[in-house]
């Protein structure tokens, strides 16, 4: 199965699990860049409005979804929901996309919230979905568990 991890980072920590699952799946990666400013505290004020109105943005990535199998997709959590660049991405590759998995980081578990928004945009069931929060980057060996866990799982699908 050829698999595709897309993941929008603003921290770091989306990027981080994203490594990590591209590295044990063997997959690619795509970084979806979102093109809106939002650095400074304004930025994250904005970012949190358009997490809870579900904005789009204008996005730039490098890989076509439509070439890969399986779409590993990695969100942080903004106001309780999915960033306006990975709901843009599924909107914009929703009929490229086979199949769907969902990951998000957050200060709070957010995944749940996060998967039934994407849902909706996507238009059909994602396969499966689970979130790191703060307390899982401070101990290293409970990310690494939840990390090989989710990896299980996908390799399921």
């Amino acid at each position: 199965m050829k698999i595709l991890i897309a993941f929008y980072s603003k921290s770091g920590f989306t990027r981080k699990v994203a490594e990590n699952l591209a590295r044990s799946l063997e997959a690619d990666m795509d970084e979806i860049v979102d093109l809106r400013n939002r650095s400074g505290i304004k930025g994250w004020l904005l970012g949190g409005r358009d997490g809870m109105k579900g904005a789009l943005t204008e996005i730039k990535t490098s890989k076509n979804p439509k070439n890969y199998d399986l779409v590993v997709l990695g969100t942080p959590i903004w106001a309780w929901n999915s960033t306006p660049a990975t709901r843009t991405y599924v909107t914009k590759f929703k009929k490229e996309i086979k199949n769907l998995v969902v990951f998000s980081t957050a200060h709070v578990d957010g995944v749940k919230k996060a998967k039934e928004a994407l849902e909706k945009v996507w238009g059909k069931e994602i396969k499966l979905a689970e979130g790191w929060t703060t307390t899982d980057f401070e101990n290293n060996e409970k990310c690494l568990e939840k990390t090989t866990r989710f990896v299980e799982e996908i390799k399921k699908i």
